[in-house]
């Protein structure tokens, strides 16, 4: 059976639809690793005030506890790979915003405009929600540290602490980057508004069963595995859930426009 003229000129739109979106998302990635080497060079020439950022936290556990510290490494490369790993990380968080822009531009094409429009206010309040739970894994962090400090006491006098700068930095973000993914629980509720999947009726009657979820959550997510900082991070999160019915109902009523108008 011959191909006829129409087909085949339908095919060769298809191949350039598709040479042409992979050409923009090569140079997209191309752009987003540019964004990314300036923004860890940037910060390898500020590395002691980042640095000094992630380490206050041991320093005010360290002060109240009365326990000496020693900063150690074991392999006479490793504090260039130390520096190195913080530049690339907090590279990467500085140029989040540009990095983001060029993964929406690719994406945004492809949205219709009922689509996109959530995402305008969605995503404000993502980041919001994310840095206030970095703000707040941040602040804790000082107390969970204090509470495993405190352990040291138990041994004899003179015992002093060797810190691997590395394993503290894992720590650090680690504990903050838990609270920024955590708070973003509203955001997740109501994308599933959104789509349908579900109520703020049934979240007002399954309230009980969310709590124990966050909960058991919030036990697996916290790095530090104290009880302090899993209470910090369960008790907003509940109440981010009690908050985040609210916002359901706002959601289920531009749904129901929506479907309404179709």
């Amino acid at each position: 059976m011959s191909t006829t003229p129409t087909e085949t000129e339908h095919y060769d739109e298809k191949r350039m639809e598709l040479t042409e979106h992979l050409t923009e998302l090569r140079s997209r990635i191309m752009r987003a690793l540019l964004y990314l080497t300036i923004g860890a060079t940037a910060c390898y020439f500020l590395f002691k005030p980042i640095y000094s950022l992630l380490y206050f936290p041991m320093e005010v556990a360290l002060k109240a506890s009365g326990v000496d510290v020693r900063i150690m490494f074991t392999r006479f490369t490793q504090p260039f790979f130390v520096v190195l790993q913080i530049s690339v990380v907090a590279g990467l968080i500085v140029m989040s915003p540009l990095v983001t822009m060029e993964l929406w531009g690719f994406v945004a094409p492809a949205l219709t405009p009922s689509e996109r429009k959530p995402l305008r206010y969605v995503s404000p309040l993502s980041v919001v929600l994310f840095v206030a739970g970095v703000c707040l894994g941040y602040w804790v962090a000082r107390y969970a540290m204090y509470w495993f400090l405190g352990y040291v006491r138990w041994f004899p006098k003179g015992t002093v602490l060797y810190q691997d700068p590395q394993q503290l930095v894992l720590f650090m973000v680690k504990l903050m980057g838990a609270f920024g993914l955590v708070f973003q629980l509203p955001v997740i509720l109501m994308f599933l508004a959104w789509v349908g999947i579900l109520t703020s009726a049934g979240m007002k009657k399954s309230w009980r069963h969310a709590i124990v979820g966050i909960s058991f959550v919030g036990m697996l997510v916290t790095p530090s595995n104290d009880v302090f900082t899993m209470l910090v991070m369960i008790i907003p999160v509940i109440v981010l859930y009690v908050a985040s019915i609210g916002l359901v109902q706002l959601v289920e009523k531009k749904r129901a426009k929506r479907v309404a108008a179709l």
